[in-house]
């Protein structure tokens, strides 16, 4: 292979890599990997939380949370896990107690009620952590391009978190 071969195949490469770290609201973490200089210390809030703070799991899953619970300790989380995963305990939860709390270092959201409490004027209460400051960071549990938690994409928010030393273990 040549080098505008490899040229070509790379912009490809990395092209498709942030497009999906885009649709699926994990671009910093893509950035902070490469150790992108520009974006990356603007788009990480480090004020909120420390690494080895908790870490929220809210929406509804499939999964037991025994098991999400084994996951983090399998990868050294051990005790960080709080899981919100009812339907009426979303609606009720008052996410208003997020902010600016340094209790929690992620959030990680799956499919909720639009109708929860404290979204305010934004379409969802999701939409409205992502883009008020004070919130911890946000990731989105997706699978085939909508919300879902599953034991998979946990795994895989998890282990990019660790990996750029967002989360320390």
């Amino acid at each position: 292979m040549n080098d505008a071969s490899l040229l070509g195949e790379a912009i490809k490469y990395f092209t498709e890599e942030l497009t999906q770290a885009f649709k699926n609201n994990n671009l910093k973490t893509v950035l902070t990997k490469y150790h992108y200089p520009d974006l990356t210390p603007s788009m990480v809030d480090d004020s909120i939380g420390s690494p080895d703070g908790k870490i929220l799991i809210i929406g509804e899953t499939n999964c037991k949370v025994k098991d999400l619970q084994g996951i983090f300790n399998a990868m050294g989380l051990r005790g960080r896990v709080e899981c919100h995963t009812d339907y009426e305990d979303i609606q009720r939860y008052q996410f208003n107690n997020l902010m600016y709390n340094n209790k929690y270092r992620l959030i990680i959201v799956g499919p909720m009620p639009h109708s929860t409490y404290g979204k305010d004027e934004f379409s969802s209460v999701i939409n409205r952590m992502e883009n008020t400051e004070g919130f911890p960071c946000v990731r989105r549990a997706t699978a085939n391009g909508s919300l879902k938690i599953t034991k998979t994409n946990i795994k895989q928010i998890l282990r990019e978190e660790l990996e750029s030393g967002f989360l320390a273990a």
